[in-house]
């Protein structure tokens, strides 16, 4: 633990004296694309672990949907491991890849059969890969849940096929990376305005669109047309572009989309609810349009949102995170702050201590909660902010701050009763605090920024015990 706090301190100081101007110097798009290629897609189909040892950056993560399990390394071999083993059949086919800088991009297709009745299924998948000094530092992953859930017979089918479909044989002049991106950012603004009108300036009359969430959506009619849908179910609809890519006549977009569910959508009535789902397209571009695209993207979790149960945060909790000496319990209450039960505060106190963070604060004897603060985003998720202080005694009657931290993550609520967060700590050493107010000088780096993922339970009315009768 110690030597993990150490590297993970001495990549925090690395960074901040060159703002990873390094990792950006040294990107090797082909080598990286050869990697992927030629040992992430093996290691994906054979689970090879000796291959994971080598192309994983120290403290690789993962962000894929529905899966926070597999957000470390660590638990990311677990999901690798169990779907060689456990899937009979079990292939993953690499059907596109584009770099750019430090990221790759690949669209793929996977499948086998599902025991114990062995039933088949195909799932698509788009993923975001970025490299840090040649090997996989982080992952985003986007792909079919939907389809997959509906194939195994858990949710009715709505369609009849889950590939992405036949390709388009339209050609053209490719264009350069930069006048594409370009293009494809007009795309992104017609989705935000829902102007339609436009769609014939960026999109080719032979436009063929794959999407195995919607069949139906084939052409720029039918994109058209559900662009209009969309924005009557969701006035507010908006798409922010988190990154982007091109490569030749391609371009890779990885989004995060926002909107407010208020007329009826796909037999879904209109539930008032804020929702947020995430996703990606590749466009390949000719002659100046977009001729083709492939969409993945967090259906599921889009359904999950208009449908599901709503909870509040709000009451008794008890957090537990894990660490490589057991289990570290916080209690904790939210208390809301509004009638609309969208802001709270919180209070915690740690119920237990291990000795971590001895390299940064030696002198610790003691972790105080100042305070927390919690905003709902969308249906049963809050992003949360938390201060805590690190003390010693170096006197009786004295007790004085060592180190400050900055927990900052998401808390999704998955049942009336439990709860997933992600997150990281910034530490900071209490010389950093020059002002003594209790908060980091403005433009201070934390010395140690580390990622820490919990789960937490409401405490409510459990049964008591029937008194052993006392011996007389």
């Amino acid at each position: 633990m110690i030597r993990l706090y150490r590297s993970a301190l001495a990549v925090c100081l690395v960074n901040m004296m060159f703002g990873g101007a390094l990792q950006t110097a040294t990107a090797d798009s082909e080598a990286n694309k050869a990697l992927i290629r030629d040992r992430w897609l093996p290691m994906m189909q054979t689970a090879d672990q000796a291959i994971a040892d080598e192309i994983f950056a120290p403290g690789f993560t993962c962000h894929a949907p529905h899966y926070p399990q597999a957000s470390t390394l660590a638990g990311y071999r677990v999901e690798v491991i169990n779907a060689a083993a456990i899937l009979a059949d079990w292939q993953v086919v690499l059907e596109d890849l584009l770099a750019d800088g430090d990221t790759v991009v690949g669209r793929f297709t996977a499948g086998g059969k599902m025991p114990p009745a062995g039933v088949p299924y195909t799932n698509t998948w788009i993923i975001f890969f970025r490299f840090a000094d040649g090997k996989i530092a982080e992952e985003w992953w986007q792909y079919d849940l939907l389809g997959v859930q509906e194939q195994l017979g858990a949710i009715p089918a709505t369609r009849e096929s889950y590939t992405w479909g036949e390709a388009s044989t339209v050609t053209g002049a490719p264009g350069d990376p930069s006048t594409n991106k370009s293009i494809v950012e007009q795309s992104e603004e017609i989705w935000n305005t829902g102007d339609v009108a436009l769609a014939g300036e960026v999109f080719a009359a032979d436009f063929v669109n794959h999407d195995p969430a919607l069949p139906d959506v084939v052409d720029l009619e039918s994109l058209k047309g559900f662009i209009l849908l969309t924005h009557t179910a969701f006035p507010d609809f908006h798409v922010k572009t988190d990154d982007m890519i091109a490569e030749g006549d391609t371009v890779a977009v990885r989004r995060t989309v926002t909107a407010t569910h208020q007329t009826d959508f796909m037999g879904i009535t209109a539930t008032g609810r804020k929702i947020r789902w995430t996703g990606m397209t590749t466009y390949r571009i000719a002659d100046g349009k977009i001729v083709e695209s492939w969409w993945s993207y967090d259906a599921l979790g889009m359904m999950q949102q208009l449908t599901m149960p709503e909870w509040s945060i709000e009451g008794p909790w008890i957090t537990s995170l894990p660490t490589p000496m057991g289990n570290m319990l916080v209690k904790g209450t939210w208390i809301a702050q509004d009638e609309a039960k969208t802001r709270f505060t919180g209070e915690f106190e740690q119920i237990n201590v291990f000795p971590l963070l001895t390299d940064l604060y030696p002198d610790m004897e003691a972790v105080k909660f100042a305070g927390a603060l919690a905003t709902k985003t969308v249906v049963n998720e809050y992003e949360m902010t938390a201060l805590e202080y690190f003390t010693s005694r170096p006197g009786p009657g004295h007790e004085e701050i060592v180190g400050i931290a900055i927990v900052s993550g998401t808390v999704r609520l998955t049942g009336p009763d439990q709860a997933l967060g992600m997150g990281t700590g910034a530490y900071y050493m209490a010389a950093q605090d020059t002002d003594q107010n209790g908060f980091p000088d403005e433009g201070e780096q934390p010395v140690l920024c580390y990622p820490w993922q919990w789960s937490a339970r409401r405490l409510t009315a459990m049964p008591g015990c029937v008194p052993t009768p006392m011996q007389q």
